[in-house]
């Protein structure tokens, strides 16, 4: 027997599609749009020759407002095993108008009174990420409580469509509702997907040649024109819209290239997707026939989930009907983590929004100097694969506004580069460098090139993310000059470093020169062990009741052993060790640090304000140059020549606290992944005292030039 599925805001019917896939049976779905009610009817209800399906095998399509609908007449008396919707995103849209009390934004409200009265097993909704955070979280949590108080326990993990076979960046919300009679309060863990991608090219091999009466023509706005919207065969889509002026371009066009800030030049021929192609990346299959004219297709299949996004939840929500002990997929030591927290690992914020400050920081300090006498001869970026990722963190970021589209498809008002946090928070310190650094407002003309550092810079001890080189010379040669950047947004982390599958973190940490002792490798293998254990008999780690006891503490006691008798000098000890032992502290602590000076510069949203810190360790930052001083000098930082102790933190199973003379560090051990790995276990390093020469400077996100607010 088929579950039985009720369908709200249904569209086109991609999420519905998903489901019927699955083997679910729809019995009635329902949309504003006569196009789009046409489209489902086709694709649902009648076979590809045409001829009707026997009504037992059909969907009762209603079209029409909902807010119009008698609720209890949908379906009266028949059990409904699922109720779907994708409740309308625009008032939600991160760039769109996103008040609070936007009329779009209670049309969830009929979703809610659906659930109340047929009272499903399961709810899933889907939605934009701006639904977190719209109204300051109130929208989030109404809807949340809503659900709440009509006996269900929710999640709300966010997703990256591309990493469930989709061939495309699309960042998602997806609410799944379990019955509290079904769940027990515990909350369902969303999968996290699988990282090998769907490309383009596999997505769009064996169209038909493109007709260009099936291609949007309209002019390429000024909002178009401000960034790149061309990916290549060999990567996923940008989001596809649901306005047809914003698709991206088709693979097989010359592409864009990055002029100034926030304007990008087309390189020659250009078009842009079609919507049989645009069809295909939201994973409809190829002969799905949508009505309508140009634009109301290009609208129904952006606003669509995609096909093979919607069958993931669909075999979860299988899961979720038919298997007799749900435990093991469920969150019930911390079920809230699912509701605001969670979200797949490989996409998780921190990973995507930390590229994408760095490519702001990147851009803005191009913008700076651009605009201060720094000639376009004068300023390059390398384009390389380095640059190319962070550019994509910041694009999928960006491409966030996509969702917030017009119905009746009048134009967006542009929105600058400048207006969003990320560049808001890099600007205000660009401007602080130029400023402190003599070297960025010389009298005589040099040349500086801005480079994204690879992320395995920072396995080197280089912790710099952004660098800035400047030469003497238009060749490149003479080199008079290096300001390197650390970006974080909000948190204040020194380092990540991963427990990996060679348990000797000396050998990495020093490139070589010191290893771990046998009885720390002994007692790392166990551990290892131990692990592998686990993985066989558990589905992740909020399973396991004595990880603390079992993994984490024995972990942070061998670091602690073995950190005391790599770094600490003992009395009576020769010269020799001693040296060898400062030789340690010396490389642990710029394996941490840094081997280069730098910048850290920190994005702090709650406070509207940029942090910036100057790690002045070797004297390169705020040089006198051609004559004109910093007035902002600061002093270099002496380097730690010893351990002074190393223990367990007070209370804690889970933490240690490194003493150097003059700096303390902590290093927090938790697990990165949900899935059971030993390399899914890493430290979180936090600076807990450093010497009073580190003068940080807190920078409003206002229009005073970036002038110090206040010291720190």
């Amino acid at each position: 027997m088929s579950f039985k599925v009720i369908s709200m805001f249904s569209g086109a019917g991609g999420l519905d599609m998903g489901f019927h896939n699955k083997g679910f049976k729809i019995i009635w779905a329902n949309d504003f749009s006569k196009d789009a009610c046409d489209t489902y009817e086709r694709w649902a209800n009648y076979e590809e020759n045409g001829d009707r399906k026997d009504e037992e095998d059909c969907t009762i399509v209603e079209c029409g407002d909902i807010s119009k609908l008698d609720l209890n007449m949908v379906m009266p008396g028949v059990e409904v095993d699922v109720v779907l919707g994708g409740f309308p995103c625009q008032g939600f849209s991160l760039a769109g108008p996103r008040q609070v009390d936007d009329s779009r934004n209670v049309l969830y409200r009929y979703f809610v009174r659906m659930v109340e009265l047929k009272k499903p097993k399961v709810i899933v909704a889907e939605n934009v990420i701006g639904i977190k955070t719209l109204g300051e979280g109130a929208v989030f949590d109404k809807i949340i409580e809503d659900f709440s108080e009509l006996g269900y326990t929710m999640s709300a993990p966010t997703v990256n469509a591309k990493n469930y076979g989709v061939p495309q960046d699309r960042m998602r919300v997806i609410f799944i509702g379990i019955r509290n009679d079904i769940s027990n309060g515990g909350a369902y863990i969303f999968p996290s997907g699988d990282p090998k991608i769907v490309t383009l090219k596999d997505a769009l091999k064996g169209l038909d040649k493109v007709r260009m009466e099936d291609v949007c023509q309209a002019p390429f706005s000024s909002r178009y024109m401000s960034r790149n919207r061309k990916r290549d065969y060999e990567e996923v889509s940008f989001t596809i819209p649901a306005m047809a002026k914003q698709v991206p371009l088709s693979p097989d066009s010359g592409g864009m290239e990055f002029e100034s800030v926030d304007k990008f030049v087309f390189i020659g021929k250009n078009r842009r997707l079609s919507y049989k192609e645009a069809a295909a990346i939201q994973t409809f299959p190829r002969h799905m026939e949508f009505c309508g004219d140009l634009d109301s297709k290009y609208r129904q299949i952006g606003n669509a989930v995609p096909v093979k996004l919607a069958e993931v939840i669909a075999t979860e929500v299988n899961k979720i009907l038919t298997v007799k002990d749900l435990s093991p997929y469920l969150n019930i030591e911390n079920p809230e983590e699912e509701i605001k927290t969670k979200a797949d690992k490989r996409i998780t914020n921190t990973v995507i929004s930390g590229k994408a400050f760095e490519y702001a920081t990147l851009i803005e300090m191009y913008r700076e100097l651009s605009e201060h006498g720094w000639g376009s001869d004068q300023i390059e970026i390398i384009k390389d694969k380095n640059y190319q990722n962070i550019e994509k963190a910041y694009q999928v970021i960006q491409s966030y506004d996509e969702d917030a589209n017009d119905d009746d498809g009048i134009e967006l008002v542009h929105i600058e580069t400048l207006s969003n946090d990320y560049n808001r928070a890099a600007r205000v310190a660009a401007m602080y460098l130029r400023r402190v650094e003599p070297i960025l407002k010389p009298d005589k003309k040099v040349y500086g090139v801005l480079s994204a550092m690879p992320d395995t810079a920072g396995a080197k001890g280089d912790v710099r993310d952004i660098d800035f080189a400047v030469f003497e010379d238009k060749m490149h040669k003479k080199l008079i000059g290096d300001i390197g950047i650390s970006c974080k947004n909000n948190h204040e982390a020194v380092k990540h470093p991963r427990i990996t599958e060679d348990p000797d973190f000396a050998k990495a940490w020093t490139e070589n020169q010191f290893n771990c002792s046998r009885d720390f490798v002994d007692g790392m293998n166990k551990i290892f062990d131990k692990i592998q254990e686990y993985s066989e008999k558990y589905h992740n780690w909020s399973l396991v009741d004595d990880k603390m006891d079992a993994i984490y503490y024995p972990i942070i006691k061998l670091f602690v052993a073995e950190i005391k008798q790599l770094g600490i000098i003992k009395e009576n000890e020769d010269t020799e060790h001693q040296n060898r032992k400062k030789r340690f502290v010396r490389l642990f602590f710029e394996y941490m640090f840094g081997t280069q000076d730098f910048y850290k510069i920190i994005k702090e949203d709650n406070m509207g304000a940029t942090k910036v810190y100057p790690y002045n360790m070797h004297g390169t930052l705020m040089k006198s140059f051609n004559g004109n001083k910093s007035e902002e000098a600061v002093q270099t930082i002496t380097l730690p020549e010893e351990i002074v102790e190393v223990r367990v933190k007070p209370k804690s199973k889970t933490t240690l606290e490194v003493y150097f003379d003059q700096w303390i560090i902590s290093m927090r051990l938790h697990n990165a992944d949900s899935k059971i790995t030993r390399t899914s276990l890493k430290f979180d390093v936090q600076i807990k005292a450093q010497p009073r020469k580190v003068m940080g400077v807190i920078l409003p996100w206002s229009e005073n030039g970036g002038k110090t607010d206040e010291i720190i």
